[in-house]
């Protein structure tokens, strides 16, 4: 009987609602049911923010399913590190049971998959291939960069980045591989992109594997088959997942400006991701029936990058208490906000004005929110630290016709109770 009786109730609420709301203004069409004098729905726009602020850095080394190679001097400049640490030294020929070594070896690539969507420049450039492997620290930039230099080239290829393909393979030194395998050693290889404007979009991860290989022959007739090698890497003392990350990442020698004074980014490169938290009124967010609520932001025009391409900005909804008082760790702590119904948004980066983001599902969540979690939320771009966009918000030190703003439209709380 409880499921009828359920059913029963569900309806009669459903019946005393539509009641209420079926008319607004007044209660003369059902006095036992709602307030002879109804509350009416307010509008209130209203400065939020209490905090607010961009951190650079993302996404972590590691954490990207992709990775922008980019010569383009007027926006962006990045290299590649790929690590091979552990090299094959022998091999079974083909149709036999025994066991070789390796001493000479053919057809050296590296192989590239690719993210089509992330080409541009229609015109040849030269994607060149350097030995990085040193005893020095070569997790220092700088000390990366300055192997980049002539004796230490490997291999090249001639490409136009808007023609290519899902994969590519780039011909590596044989002489540079036998020798390294004969000194059971291993294989760091720098890349870059000179000569035209371009850009090509590497996959970078799959499935928590370096997506990029490392192949080649392990003899110069046919008894063989070719060998392929992943990117891995160890360094002393590191966990997992810092191996995993320096494995495969990038340097970047030309990337985005930084915010600036009033300004909250998100995207660039490397990424900014923004964080807000709000101070809304108990008997709004409490105490009240939300139905519409909008962050209104005014946009800066960016000059960075693809200005002209829509990209995606994701909401982010912190969970951390008011204990972490950390931002990075805050950052670090969030769900993803399309759990709570707040929607991805698209914005253009060379536009300006107010932009407004969906936020009802957030404000509606406030209510049932623990009193130690502070009400934020934070916004990460599409595609972070794979694409040249970012997009500029006045931040709540702009002036005050620019700041940040929440609107709501809500029912207060009525008093009234039935006769």
């Amino acid at each position: 009987m409880r499921a009828p009786l359920l059913v029963l109730a569900l309806c009669a609420t459903s019946v005393a609602a539509a009641a209420c709301t079926a008319n607004l203004d007044g209660g003369a069409g059902c006095p036992s049911l709602c307030p002879e004098e109804s509350e009416r729905f307010r509008d209130t726009t209203f400065e939020a923010l209490e905090i607010d602020s961009s951190l650079a850095g993302y996404p972590a080394l590691g954490l990207s399913n992709n990775l922008l190679l980019a010569n383009r001097p007027d926006t962006l400049v990045t290299r590649a590190i790929l690590r091979f640490d552990v090299l094959t030294t022998s091999f079974l020929p083909n149709g036999t049971g025994t066991l070789d070594s390796i001493t000479t070896v053919d057809s050296v690539f590296l192989k590239l998959p690719l993210d089509s969507t992330g080409r541009r420049g229609g015109n040849p450039v030269t994607l060149e291939a350097y030995d990085v492997d040193t005893t020095a620290s070569d997790t220092v930039p700088a000390v990366l960069r300055s192997l980049f230099r002539p004796d230490r080239r490997i291999g090249t290829l001639t490409l136009t980045p808007s023609s290519t393909g899902d994969t590519i393979r780039v011909p590596l030194s044989r002489t540079f591989m036998q020798a390294r395998i004969a000194a059971k050693s291993r294989v760091r290889v720098g890349l870059r992109l000179t000569g035209s404007s371009g850009q090509l979009r590497l996959r970078a991860f799959t499935l928590g594997f370096g997506a990029p290989t490392l192949q080649f022959d392990p003899a110069s007739d046919t008894t063989y088959r070719p060998i392929t090698l992943t990117t891995q890497t160890t360094l002393s003392g590191a966990e997992n997942e810092v191996n995993l990350a320096y494995s495969l990442y990038a340097l970047t020698d030309i990337g985005s400006p930084p915010p600036g004074p009033n300004t909250l980014v998100v995207g660039g490169y490397p990424a900014y991701r923004t964080y807000m938290r709000f101070n809304v009124p108990r008997r709004i967010s409490d105490s009240s029936t939300i139905v519409r609520a909008d962050l209104l932001l005014t946009q800066q025009r960016s000059r960075f990058g693809n200005v002209r391409d829509s990209v995606a900005v994701f909401p982010l909804v912190p969970t951390a208490t008011a204990d972490v008082s950390d931002l990075r760790r805050i950052l670090d702590l969030t769900a993803e906000g399309t759990l709570l119904g707040v929607d991805t948004t698209r914005f253009v980066p060379g536009d300006s004005g107010v932009r407004s983001l969906n936020v009802l599902g957030l404000a509606r969540s406030w209510r049932l929110q623990a009193p130690t979690v502070p009400r934020g939320l934070a916004l990460r771009i599409a595609l972070e630290g794979a694409q040249p966009a970012e997009l500029r918000f006045f931040s709540r030190t702009a002036a005050p016709a620019l700041r940040p703003k929440l609107r709501i439209t809500y029912l207060p709380k009525s008093e009234f109770v039935l006769p």
